[in-house]
C-alpha cells in the first residue's frame, strides 16, 4: 500500500447469499488485516453503500433478490464512490463482459485461489487510493504547482501536453514504465512518431476537434524495446489555455491540448479472448452457430448484390458415438479435433466451416455461379473423411452425411436454409450414410411427417400405447407349443395397430431403442409370470435385442437382474440378434455374449444367411439357435436354389449342435419339406399369427403346451 494508507480505514464489504462462501471469503481478508462487512443480500448491500464508506465491494452475482449484474447498475448510475470486484462461480463469457462494462475492476471466478484474491485486492484499493489521492490533488491544482506535480508523477497514466503542431511539450515520468521512452528522449516529438499507422488518421480527426471540447480515442502505441510491442491505449484530450514553459518568467496562454493515456491492453485483450469465445466453438476453435449465423446473413446480402448463390451444408459423422463410447470421451474430442482440422483442409479460405455441437458441423460456401458447385465440394469432404484417423495407434474409420441447401432456391433466411441442409442430411441417412444430396421441397413434408411421428411415440410411451404380441414357436413332430417371439405392436390412437417396422427405424434415431427394449423385456417377463400363475407350463421367450442396446455395457446386468426380479429361469429367456452386430467390434460382442450365455441366458441369431454370415462366429460365439429367415422358407415351393440353401443352414447348425427355428412358414408344404431337411422347430401363419396376451393364454391351455 503507498505511504500514509492504513488497513484499518479500509472499508471492504463482502456481498454473497451463500453463508459458507461469505463467511470464508471475510476470514481470509480478516486474517490479512482487512476490515470487512459481511453482507447477504443486494438491497442490504444497496443501502449500506448509500450510506457512504465503502472503499471496495467482493459481490457475487447470484443473490437472491437482485442480480449482481443489476447491482452494479444501480451503483453506477447512483454514481457511488467505491470499487468492485466481481467473485462469482458464473462461467458464461457474457457475465464477465457485462460486469466489466458495467464498472467492475475485476472478474474472479469461484474458486478462487487465495494469493490471487488478496493480489487483486491490493491492487485494487492501490489504484483507488491513487485515483482519490489524483482528485483530491485536481482540487487544489489551482493553488498548488507541488500538489499538481504530485498527481501527475504518482498517477498510475501517461499525463502529457501537445502544442498546436502536436509536438510533446511535456511528459510525465510514466511514460518510461509505459512506452519505454523517456520524457526527455520524446520532447518535442511529433505524437504521431508512437502510434501505430493504422491509427494515424482516427487520433489526427480527434486532435484537430479537442477545442470543441474533451474527446475520446483508442489507439495503438508502440512501445520501444529489443522487440517493439503493441500497447493499447485509452486517451482523454482536453483543450489547456496555459503555456507549460517552466522556465518563462510570466504565462504565456497559448491553444495546448492536455492529454491522459491510460494502458489498456489487458483489459483489451481479455475482452478479446472473452468476444473470441462466444463466437468460437472451445474444443475445435471453430466457429459457433452464433458467428456462422452473423457470416451467413451477410453472404446472402452481398449474393444478393452480386448475383451468386450461396450454399449451406450441414455436415453428421456417421457412427461416431460408438468410436466414442469406445476410446472415451477424451479420445472422442481428439478425434473430433482431427475431423475439423481435415473438413477445413478441403475447404476455400473465403469458406466458413463451424461446428454446432457434438459431431454436427455446417460449412458456408459463398460466391457460387452455379448450383452444382457445392456438390463438388460436398463430394470431396465426403472422399477426404475415407482415409482413417490415427487414435492412439488405432485406425478409425468415420464417415459422413452432408446435406445441401441453396440460397435463394431453398431459403431466404438463416433457420431455413440451415433447416433445410439439415433435412436433407438427414434424407442422406436414411438412404444409406456416407454421401450427400440437395434439399429438395418434398422433403420438408416428410421430415414434418418424421417430427410429429417422433413427438407421438414418446407420448406413446407415456400413455402405455404400446403392446406386444405372440407368435408360437411350435415343434413339428409334437405340434405344441414350446415357445414364442415377442412383437410389439403400436395402438395408434388415429392409424390403428402399427407393427415394428412402422416405428422402431426412428424410435432408434431419436436414442429410444434402450428405454424401449427394457420395456419389452418387463412387460415379456411379466406375462410369462402371469401364465405360469394361471397353471400354465412357462414358454420360451423370445425377444429381439438392437445392436444399439447390446452396446450398452450395463445391458447384461440389467437383463438378469429384470429375470432375476421376475422369477424367470434364465433358459427360459432367449435373446435374438442379426448378423450385423458382428460386424463392427466381434471382441466387445463376444465378451458381452458370452457373459450372458454363462448367466443360462440363450442366443439366437434372427435372419441368418442375409447378412454377414460368417461361420466364424458361430465357432467362435456362444449361439444356441439359428432362425432361418422366411425369404428362404418362401421359395420352396418353386423349388428354387433358395431349398439348397436351407439344407446347408441346417447341415450347419446339425454339425455345430444348434437349434434351429424356421420363420415365415406358411403352408403344410414348406413345413413338410423343412421337417424332411431336420428342421423341427418352425414359426409362421400356419401354426398361429401373432395374437396378444389373452388370445396366446387361450392357445397354451387348450393345447396344453409344455416347457421345452
Amino acid at each position: 500500500m503507498p505511504s500514509g494508507f492504513s488497513l484499518e480505514d479500509v472499508k471492504l464489504l463482502v456481498v454473497d447469499d451463500e453463508p459458507l462462501l461469505r463467511d470464508s471469503l471475510c476470514a481470509v481478508l480478516r486474517k490479512s488485516g482487512y476490515s470487512t462487512q459481511p453482507c447477504d443480500s443486494g438491497q442490504a448491500a444497496l443501502t449500506m453503500l448509500m450510506a457512504g464508506g465503502v472503499d471496495l465491494i467482493l459481490l457475487d452475482l447470484h443473490l437472491g433478490d437482485i442480480d449482481g449484474l443489476d447491482l452494479l447498475g444501480m451503483i453506477r448510475s447512483a454514481g457511488i464512490d467505491t470499487a468492485v470486484i466481481v467473485v462469482s462461480g458464473d462461467s458464461l463469457v457474457e457475465s464477465a463482459i457485462g460486469a466489466l462494462r458495467l464498472g467492475a475492476s475485476d472478474y474472479l471466478r469461484k474458486p478462487y485461489e487465495v494469493e490471487v484474491l488478496l493480489h487483486t485486492v491490493r491492487r485494487v484499493l492501490h489504484r483507488r487510493y491513487l485515483e482519490r489521492a489524483n482528485r483530491e490533488i485536481a482540487r487544489q491544482l489551482e493553488n498548488s504547482e507541488f500538489m499538481h506535480r504530485f498527481l501527475v508523477e504518482a498517477s498510475p497514466d501517461l499525463i502529457f501536453t501537445l502544442d498546436a503542431e502536436f509536438r510533446f511539450t511535456f511528459l510525465s515520468d510514466r511514460a518510461v514504465n509505459l512506452i519505454g521512452y523517456s520524457p526527455k528522449d520524446l520532447q518535442g516529438g511529433s505524437v504521431f512518431s508512437l502510434v501505430a499507422p493504422d491509427d494515424a488518421d482516427k487520433l489526427r480527426y480527434t486532435l484537430e476537434r479537442v477545442d470543441s471540447g474533451q474527446r475520446t480515442v483508442e489507439i495503438r502505441i508502440l512501445r520501444n524495446g529489443e522487440l517493439p510491442e503493441v500497447r493499447h491505449f485509452d486517451v482523454v484530450l482536453v483543450p489547456a489555455r496555459f503555456s507549460p514553459n517552466q522556465s518563462a518568467k510570466k504565462v504565456e496562454f497559448s491553444s495546448y491540448i492536455y492529454g491522459i493515456a491510460r494502458d489498456v491492453t489487458e483489459k483489451k485483450l481479455a475482452e478479446d479472448r472473452l468476444a473470441h469465445l462466444a463466437y468460437h466453438d472451445v474444443l475445435t476453435g471453430l466457429p459457433n452457430r452464433a458467428l456462422f449465423c452473423d457470416r451467413l446473413g451477410l453472404s446472402m446480402v452481398q449474393a444478393k448484390r452480386s448475383g451468386t448463390k450461396v450454399a449451406v451444408m450441414f455436415v453428421d459423422l456417421d457412427r461416431f458415438k460408438l468410436a466414442n463410447d469406445t476410446f472415451g470421451h477424451l479420445k472422442g474430442d481428439e478425434l473430433l479435433k482431427k475431423v475439423a482440422q481435415r473438413l477445413q483442409s478441403g475447404l476455400r479460405e473465403m469458406d466458413t466451416l463451424a461446428r454446432l455441437g457434438g459431431d454436427e458441423f455446417t460449412v458456408l460456401l459463398t460466391g457460387l455461379n452455379a448450383v452444382e458447385d457445392a456438390g463438388v465440394v460436398a463430394h470431396k469432404l465426403v472422399a477426404d473423411m475415407a482415409d482413417p484417423f490415427l487414435i492412439d495407434g488405432s485406425e478409425v474409420f468415420l464417415t459422413a452425411s452432408i446435406g445441401i441447401s441453396i440460397f435463394p432456391r431453398d431459403g431466404d433466411d438463416i433457420e431455413t436454409l440451415v433447416r433445410h441442409a439439415d433435412i436433407a442430411m438427414y434424407h442422406v441417412k436414411t438412404q444409406g450414410k456416407n454421401g450427400f444430396g440437395y434439399f429438395l421441397p418434398d422433403m420438408g413434408e416428410i421430415s414434418s411427417r418424421r417430427f410429429n411421428l417422433e413427438n407421438e411415440i414418446r407420448r406413446a410411451i407415456d400413455q402405455d400405447q404400446f403392446e406386444l404380441y405372440y407368435q408360437p414357436q411350435v415343434d413339428c413332430e409334437s405340434q405344441r407349443v414350446i415357445g414364442c417371439e415377442a412383437l410389439i405392436r403400436w395402438h395408434h390412437p388415429t392409424r390403428g395397430v402399427v407393427a415394428a417396422g412402422g416405428f422402431l427405424p426412428v424410435v432408434q434415431e431419436i436414442g429410444m431403442m434402450g428405454s424401449l427394449t427394457y420395456w419389452v423385456i418387463e412387460r415379456a417377463c411379466r406375462d410369462l409370470t402371469a401364465w405360469w400363475a394361471k397353471g400354465l407350463d412357462m414358454p420360451r421367450m423370445a425377444v429381439n435385442i438392437s445392436p444399439v442396446v447390446l452396446e450398452d455395457g450395463d445391458f447384461g446386468d440389467r437383463l438378469t437382474g429384470i429375470l432375476d426380479r421376475h422369477g424367470i429361469p434364465h433358459s427360459k429367456f432367449e435373446i435374438e440378434l442379426t448378423e450385423n452386430v458382428f460386424i463392427a467390434d466381434q471382441q466387445t460382442v463376444s465378451s458381452r455374449l458370452a457373459s450372458l450365455a454363462r448367466s443360462g441366458i440363450r442366443i439366437a441369431i434372427d435372419d441368418f444367411g442375409t447378412q454377414y454370415s460368417s461361420l466364424s462366429y458361430l465357432r467362435n460365439l456362444p449361439v444356441d439357435t439359428i432362425k432361418i429367415d422366411q425369404c428362404f422358407v418362401r421359395e420352396i415351393e418353386q423349388g428354387r436354389e433358395d431349398s439348397t440353401i436351407i439344407r446347408a443352414i441346417v447341415a450347419i447348425a446339425s454339425g455345430l449342435g444348434l437349434h434351429v427355428v424356421a420363420e415365415g412358414v406358411e403352408t403344410t408344404l414348406q413345413a413338410s419339406f423343412l421337417k424332411t431337411v431336420g428342421a423341427r422347430e418352425m414359426q409362421g401363419f400356419l401354426f398361429g399369427r401373432p395374437m396378444g396376451f389373452n388370445d396366446f393364454s387361450s392357445l397354451l391351455s387348450s393345447e396344453g403346451a409344455v416347457a421345452h
